[in-house]
C-alpha cells in the first residue's frame, strides 16, 4: 500500500472511535509507563503528522488527516498529564491570574524578531489565551510562529488544528477567516 493510502486508512480509523479513550487512540495499554505512551506517540507523528502530507492530498484529505492527528495529539497531551510528566510546561500558581499568564506568554513571544514584510493577521494578547483551552493554544501560538515566519498555509493549518482542539471557539474561527482572506489576497 501507498503512504497516501496507509495515512489516510489511519485518519479514518481514529476518527472512527469516537469517544474512545486516549490509549486506544494512541493503541497502548490503559497504564502504558510514560515512555511507552512517548514512543506510540512519536511513531504517529512520523507517520501521520498534517505537514508530512501538505503536498500529496487534497484539502479533503489533508482536513482528515489533521483531525485525527489532532484528536491523537490531545490524547497524548492527556496521558502525559494524567501522568505528571508535563515537566517542561511551567504550573499556574494559585496566586498568579490567568492574565498575568497570558500577558508573559504574549511577551515571549513578542521577544522574537518577525520576519522583514510579514504582517501579522492575528492579535498577540492575553485574550486568546482566555478565549481557548490549552490545548488549542499551543496551536494557535504555532499559527502565530507561522505567520511571523511569513507561511500563511501552514498558520492557517495550525488553525484548524486549534479549532479541531476547540470547536466551540469563535475567536480561532474568527481568526482563521481572516488568515483563509489574506491567503487568496496572495498570488
Amino acid at each position: 500500500m501507498s503512504v497516501r493510502a496507509d495515512v489516510l486508512l489511519w485518519a479514518q480509523r481514529v476518527l472512527a472511535k469516537t469517544g474512545a479513550p486516549a490509549h486506544q487512540l494512541l493503541e497502548v495499554p490503559a497504564h502504558a509507563p510514560p515512555d511507552v505512551v512517548s514512543d506510540a506517540f512519536q511513531q504517529i507523528a512520523r507517520m501521520g503528522h498534517p505537514d508530512l502530507h501538505r503536498s500529496n492530498l487534497d484539502p479533503a484529505e489533508l482536513e482528515l488527516v489533521t483531525s485525527a492527528y489532532s484528536r491523537v495529539a490531545g490524547a497524548y497531551q492527556e496521558m502525559r498529564t494524567a501522568r505528571g510528566t508535563t515537566q517542561k510546561i511551567k504550573t499556574i500558581g494559585k496566586d498568579e491570574p490567568q492574565s498575568i499568564v497570558a500577558q508573559r506568554m504574549s511577551n515571549q513571544f513578542k521577544a522574537q524578531t518577525p520576519s522583514a514584510g510579514t504582517a501579522e493577521v492575528t492579535p498577540s494578547s492575553g485574550i486568546a489565551a482566555q478565549s481557548m483551552n490549552s490545548k488549542a493554544l499551543i496551536y494557535y501560538r504555532k499559527a502565530e510562529m507561522a505567520l511571523r515566519r511569513g507561511d500563511i498555509r501552514g498558520a492557517v493549518l495550525q488553525m484548524k488544528m486549534a479549532i479541531a482542539g476547540d470547536p466551540g471557539s469563535t475567536f480561532l474561527r474568527t481568526a482563521l477567516g481572516e488568515m483563509e482572506k489574506e491567503l487568496t489576497k496572495k498570488p
